[in-house]
């Protein structure tokens, strides 16, 4: 795999693991089939179960990019909403299970999605090899943040499901363990007549649903949601705690820190402004004491 295919992974239908990929993979079907339910995470602390559920559903939604790449484009810790009555809201599943919702509108995600590849590497290279266009312009960018309303279409010669020697004799033939994947989200309209998809809107909450597509419950959604928003806002209060903080200054230099230490010299700045402080107020108020006494003993010597 080249370096601009992203993130290398050494086997990802490693039988071992059985982490479900999006993909038609013969192995990656058998590693669906063979998970007839989810794993029982009751018996794991609160750690493990978040650990856990993050670990498989970046494993099927994001494996081709890095966890900080995630949180740093497709991460937001406000979910997407909309008005229901409250009949609808008592049916709604975990409003979490949006996490990863943005996720869904990244250019090699909606490929796969449309059935224009067979997997989300192959989308990937598809359209870093340039035969995908958003807008009628090209796009070779996979990680591309698509915004509603926006066009895709793809080379026909690229679709896996199309056979034939041109456009015009190309037929559409099934492929071996595509069937699983053969859905289209609500949020996609997709025409295979020319090879194109609109991205409608972003996934929203729906009443006895959940619009992003994903082999996991969404409990697991919701522990994977916890887990990544809580390293947002780690960073965040970090971030927000850092810029309120004066900068270290040693010999009239500004030095950058780590924080522990950072704080240490800070409050070493911060005794020393203090002792010298106290020293001149006892020096103000010995020279005022002297000063007295000198006055007294010129009365003195005057009487």
């Amino acid at each position: 795999m080249s370096a601009n295919m992203g993130l290398q992974v050494k086997d990802p239908f490693d039988p071992n693991r059985a982490l479900i990929r999006m993909s038609w993979n013969k192995y990656n079907l058998y590693s669906l089939a063979t998970r007839t339910k989810p794993d029982d995470l009751s018996r794991k602390s609160v750690y493990q179960q978040k650990w856990a559920a993050k670990r498989e559903l970046r494993a099927y939604h994001v494996p081709n990019i890095t966890e900080r790449q995630l949180i740093q484009r497709h991460w937001s810790v406000q979910l997407p909403l909309q008005q229901l009555t409250q009949d609808e809201k008592d049916r709604l599943p975990p409003v979490q299970a949006l996490g990863f919702a943005e996720t869904e509108r990244r250019l090699d995600v909606v490929v796969f999605r449309s059935h224009f590849a067979s997997s989300v590497w192959q989308a990937r290279k598809t359209v870093v090899e340039g035969h995908v266009m958003v807008n009628g312009e090209k796009c070779e960018y996979p990680a591309r943040r698509l915004e509603d309303g926006d066009m895709v279409t793809v080379d026909p010669a690229m679709v896996p499901t199309l056979v034939g020697p041109t456009k015009v004799t190309r037929e559409f033939k099934a492929v071996e363990y595509m069937a699983p994947w053969m859905f289209i989200p609500a949020y996609l309209e997709v025409d295979y007549n020319t090879c194109s998809t609109v991205f409608l809107r972003t996934p929203l909450p729906q009443p006895d649903m959940v619009e992003v597509p994903s082999p996991f419950p969404p409990d697991w959604h919701q522990l994977a949601y916890e887990w990544y928003s809580s390293i947002v806002k780690k960073k965040e209060s970090i971030r927000t705690k850092h810029a309120l903080k004066p900068p270290v200054v040693i010999e009239g230099q500004t030095l950058k820190l780590k924080q522990k230490f950072a704080e240490i010299r800070l409050r070493d700045q911060k005794n020393l402004l203090e002792n010298r402080f106290k020293i001149k107020e006892e020096n103000a108020r010995k020279a005022k004491e002297d000063k007295e006494r000198a006055a007294q003993k010129t009365e003195t010597v005057d009487a």
